[in-house]
C-alpha cells in the first residue's frame, strides 16, 4: 500500500471546524490497490462502526471471524435487498449467532443511496483509526478499482473521535430504521424446538419447505375457504327436481343474496317485452351456448362466453392465526381490517373481495386456484370468480379462437423486420402454449415429484429475449389477457422486483403466471431463489406461479439457463409514429386485441377433464396435443409455423441460426485441434460470449478471447449442418453445406426449393 505518513497537530485545522480539537493525531494518505491493503486496517479491532457499500452479508461474517474483530455495526448504503444476498443456510446461521451475541448489527437504508464511506476502527489499546475515502467493502471495489483513503489515528474519546462518532450517528438516524435479521431473530427465539428453529432459518434463506411459512399458512386457510365457495357454483339443469339446490330469480338483482351474472345477448325491445310477460324463465336460456351470430354478413363471436361469472360479495373467508408468528398475523390483519375484515385473538375473517384485493396488491397478480375435483379454475378479481368453459367448443368457435391467435402471430409477417420469419412466429406460438400450460404447473409438480428428478429442470421458467422493439412485452401481456379473461392486462415492472418479491410470490397460493417485464440479465442472476424455485415444493405447499421474464439482454449464466425455456424474438416492429408502417401495424394489432378469444377456457376444460399430468410424463406437450386436436376439430389447417411436434426452440434453434449466419457470411473460420476444433470469430470479444452460450454442453465448448474451443467437433458439425472437413476447408462459406433447420427444403407450396433460393433461405426458415 502506497502511503504518505505525517504527525500533525489538529489545532492547526482551523478551516475544518467539524473536526477541530486539541491533541495530536497521526495522519496518512493511502492508496488501496488490493483487498488485503484495506482489510488489514481492521485486523484485531475491538469494535468497528461503518457507513459503506458492502457486497454480501458473507463478508460481514468473514470480517468478524477471519480478521478477529470483536463487533461490527455497519450501515449498508447501497442495499436494495441485502437479505436476498444470503444464499445458504450456514451463512444465515452465522449471521444469527453473531447478532444474538451482540457482535453484529447490519443497518439497512430506508431511502436514497448513501454513497459515503466512513469507518471508525477501535483497537484493544484504546487507539482509534478514523478512515474516510472511496474504498468499499466489496470485491468489485478491490478487484477492479484503485481507491484512496485518509486515515487519522487518535485516542478513543478525543474530541476528534467524538465528532467522528456523532457524524456516523447522523447517518444512522437519518437513513436507517431497520436492521438485518430482526424479524428472523425474534421468530427463532420463539421457536418451540431446535427443529422449528432450523426450519425458520431455512425458510428465511429460501431453502426450506413453504409449509413452515406463516404467510403461506394464512393463505392456505384463505384458499381452502375460497375453494368451498367455488364448489357452491350451481349449474343450470332442465329438470328442477334433479337440482341439488335452486336459485330464485328476483326482479331487483341488487336485493339478491347471491347473483349469477347471466350472459347479455343484447336482446331487442321485443324480446324484453316477451321476457317481462313470462313468469317461468326457460332454464335452457339462462346459460346459452357460445355461438356465432351473423351481423352485416360478417361472422363475430358473441360478447359472452358459455361460462358464468359468479359473484359472492357476502362470502367470508377465515384464517387461523394461533399457530403463526404474531407480527405476521398483525401485519396481515391490519391490511385486511382496512378492507372490512374482522380481526380477533386467534383468527381473521374477511370478505372474499378484500382478500382477493390484498393478494393482488401484495403480488401484482390475482389469486388463481386450479380445482381438478370440481373441474374449475377460479380467479379472484374483487368479488368475482371466473370459471372455465361449461361446454365443449363448436368447430366455429375453435376456428375463430385459433384464427385470432394466428392473426396476432402473423403481424410478424405483415409488419416485422426479420431474417427468420418462420422461426420467430413458431417461437411466438410456443409462448402461447407455455402461457396456457403455466396455471397447471403445481399439478405437474405433484405428479412429477420424485427423489430422482429435479423439478427445476422440468418445470422451467419462460425467458423471452429480444430487442426493445421486438414486441415481446406485448406478446406476454396478450397471453396474460387470454389466461385471465382480460382481467390482467400487464406484467410486473422488473424495477419493482427483488429477491423478496420472488420469494414472497411463492407464499400467496396462486398459480397465475408471474410475468416480470424488461428484466436485466444482471438482476435475474441476482434473484437467487430462481435456481431452486421448485426444488422444495411438496404436495402440502401452497400453489406457486410459474415465472415469465422478458428481457433485452442475451442469455444468463448456465445455472439459470438450465431452468428456463428460452424463446427468441429476433424481429423488429415499427415502434415510433414516424416509422414507416407504424400506424398500420398498430391498427392491425388493435383489431386482434379487440377480438374476444375464450381459447384458454377450452384448454382449461380439456386439461381438467383429462388431467394429463397424472401420466407423469409431459408438461407443455399436453397443451401442444390439445391444440393439434383443436385444429382437427375446427377443420382448420395448421399454419407452417405451428410447433406441432416438438418445442419451437428446438425446431428453430436460434443459436444454430446465429452460428450458421456467421459461417455463411465468412465471419467465423475453423482450425483443427487435437480431437477438437477452434472457431475464430471476426467479432468483438464481448459478442463472442453469446455465441458460446448458445452451444449445448455436449459440445464441450470454452471461450477464449474471440475464439471458441469445441471439444466435440463431430457432434457440433452435425448440429450446425456441415461435416468437420467442410468447416475446416471453408466449404461452409460457399453454401455447399447441409443446413439442419426443419422445413428448409420446402418452399411455401410444399415443393422442393430450387437452387436459386440458396442456403440463406434454408437457414432462415423462409
Amino acid at each position: 500500500m502506497d502511503e504518505l505518513t505525517a504527525n500533525i497537530s489538529f489545532d492547526k485545522f482551523v478551516d475544518m471546524p467539524e473536526f477541530y480539537g486539541s491533541g495530536a493525531a497521526e495522519y496518512r494518505l493511502a492508496m488501496v490497490k488490493e483487498r488485503d491493503d484495506f482489510l488489514d486496517l481492521f485486523e484485531g479491532a475491538h469494535h468497528v462502526d461503518a457507513v459503506t457499500y458492502a457486497e454480501t452479508p458473507e463478508l460481514m461474517v468473514q470480517m468478524l471471524t477471519d480478521y478477529d474483530i470483536g463487533s461490527l455495526d455497519v450501515l449498508i448504503g447501497n442495499a436494495e435487498d441485502y437479505a436476498g444476498q444470503v444464499n445458504n443456510v450456514s451463512t444465515a446461521k452465522s449471521l444469527v449467532e453473531l447478532r444474538q451475541d451482540g457482535r453484529l448489527t447490519v443497518r439497512l437504508k430506508n431511502r436514497k443511496t448513501v454513497h459515503s464511506k466512513i469507518y471508525r476502527i477501535v483497537m484493544p489499546d484504546e487507539t482509534v483509526k478514523l478512515v474516510q475515502g472511496s474504498a468499499n467493502l466489496s470485491r468489485n471495489s478491490w478487484e477492479y478499482h484503485t481507491n484512496q483513503i485518509s486515515v487519522f489515528t487518535t485516542e478513543v474519546g478525543t474530541e476528534l473521535d467524538q465528532e467522528f462518532e456523532k457524524f456516523i450517528d447522523q447517518y444512522r438516524d437519518g437513513y436507517s430504521d431497520q436492521t438485518l435479521l430482526e424479524g428472523l431473530v425474534e421468530a427463532i427465539e420463539e421457536a418451540d424446538s431446535p427443529e422449528e428453529r432450523e426450519n425458520r432459518i431455512e425458510y428465511w434463506v429460501g431453502a426450506g419447505d413453504l409449509d413452515v411459512s406463516d404467510t403461506a399458512a394464512l393463505n392456505q386457510d384463505a384458499v381452502d375457504d375460497l375453494k368451498e365457495v367455488a364448489d357452491q357454483v350451481t349449474a343450470v339443469v332442465d329438470d328442477p327436481e334433479e337440482a341439488d339446490r335452486t336459485v330464485a330469480f328476483v326482479e331487483e338483482p341488487e336485493n339478491a343474496d347471491r347473483s349469477v351474472i347471466e350472459p347479455d345477448n343484447n336482446p331487442t325491445d321485443e324480446e324484453n317485452d316477451n321476457d317481462a310477460d313470462s313468469t317461468e324463465p326457460d332454464a335452457s336460456e339462462e346459460t346459452p351456448d357460445v355461438g356465432l351470430v351473423e351481423s352485416d354478413h360478417e361472422t363475430n363471436l358473441t360478447e359472452t362466453l358459455d361460462r358464468p361469472r359468479v359473484r359472492a360479495p357476502d362470502e367470508k373467508i377465515r384464517m387461523g392465526t394461533s399457530k403463526v408468528d404474531k407480527d405476521t398475523a398483525d401485519e396481515f390483519g391490519t391490511s385486511l381490517r382496512d378492507r372490512g375484515a374482522t380481526v380477533e385473538d386467534h383468527s381473521i375473517t374477511a370478505p372474499l373481495s378484500a382478500y382477493n384485493n390484498q393478494v393482488k396488491e401484495s403480488t401484482a397478480i390475482p389469486t388463481m386456484s386450479v380445482l381438478p375435483e370440481a373441474e374449475q379454475i377460479v380467479i379472484g378479481e374483487d368479488d368475482e370468480m371466473i370459471l372455465v368453459a361449461t361446454d365443449e367448443p363448436t368447430p366455429e368457435i375453435l376456428d375463430h379462437c385459433l384464427g385470432t391467435i394466428e392473426a396476432y402471430i402473423e403481424t410478424v409477417r405483415d409488419h416485422g423486420h426479420t431474417q427468420s420469419e418462420t422461426a420467430v412466429m413458431a417461437q411466438m406460438y410456443e409462448a402461447f402454449l407455455y402461457g396456457f400450460w403455466a396455471p397447471f404447473a403445481n399439478q405437474y409438480a405433484e405428479a412429477l415429484s420424485s427423489p430422482s428428478r429435479t423439478l427445476d429442470n422440468v418445470l422451467q421458467h419462460l425467458y423471452i429475449e429480444g430487442k426493445s422493439d421486438a414486441g415481446k412485452d406485448k406478446l406476454t401481456e396478450y397471453i396474460l389477457r387470454l389466461v385471465s379473461d382480460n382481467t390482467v392486462i400487464s406484467g410486473v415492472d422488473a424495477d419493482d422486483i427483488g429477491v423478496a418479491e420472488i420469494r414472497g410470490v411463492r407464499e400467496w397460493d396462486t398459480s397465475f403466471p408471474y410475468a416480470i417485464i424488461d428484466a436485466e440479465k444482471r438482476k435475474i442472476q441476482n434473484w437467487s431463489p430462481i435456481r431452486n424455485y421448485w426444488g422444495d415444493w411438496t404436495p402440502t405447499n401452497v400453489d406457486q406461479p410459474c415465472l415469465i421474464f422478458t428481457t433485452n439482454d442475451a442469455l444468463p449464466k448456465s445455472e439459470f439457463r438450465n431452468r428456463m425455456k428460452i424463446l427468441s424474438m429476433d424481429v423488429s416492429f415499427p415502434s415510433n409514429p414516424e416509422d414507416p408502417g407504424f400506424r398500420e401495424a398498430q391498427e392491425d394489432l388493435g383489431e386482434v386485441l379487440e377480438q374476444q378469444n375464450p381459447i384458454f377456457s377450452y384448454v382449461a376444460r380439456r386439461m381438467l377433464t383429462e388431467q394429463p399430468w397424472t401420466d407423469g410424463n409431459g408438461t407443455i406437450e399436453d397443451v401442444r396435443r390439445i391444440f393439434r386436436e383443436f385444429y382437427d376439430e375446427a377443420g382448420r389447417e395448421q399454419p407452417k409455423y405451428f410447433p406441432a411436434e416438438e418445442p419451437a426452440e428446438k425446431t428453430y434453434d436460434t443459436g444454430r441460426l446465429k452460428w450458421q449466419r456467421d459461417i455463411q457470411g465468412g465471419r467465423v473460420t475453423f482450425e483443427s485441434e487435437p480431437d477438437a476444433i477452434t472457431a475464430d470469430f471476426d467479432r468483438e470479444e464481448y459478442e463472442v460470449y453469446d455465441y458460446e452460450k448458445r452451444l449445448s454442453k455436449r459440445f464441450m465448448s470454452d471461450k477464449s478471447g474471440t475464439s471458441v474451443y469445441i471439444g466435440a467437433p463431430e457432434e457440433f458439425a452435425e448440429w450446425i449442418g456441415y461435416s468437420v472437413d467442410e468447416l475446416l476447408n471453408g466449404a461452409a462459406e460457399t453454401g455447399d453445406g447441409i443446413a439442419q433447420t426443419e422445413d428448409i427444403d420446402k418452399n411455401e407450396d410444399g415443393d422442393d426449393a430450387d437452387d436459386s433460393s440458396g442456403l440463406l433461405s434454408r437457414l432462415f426458415g423462409g
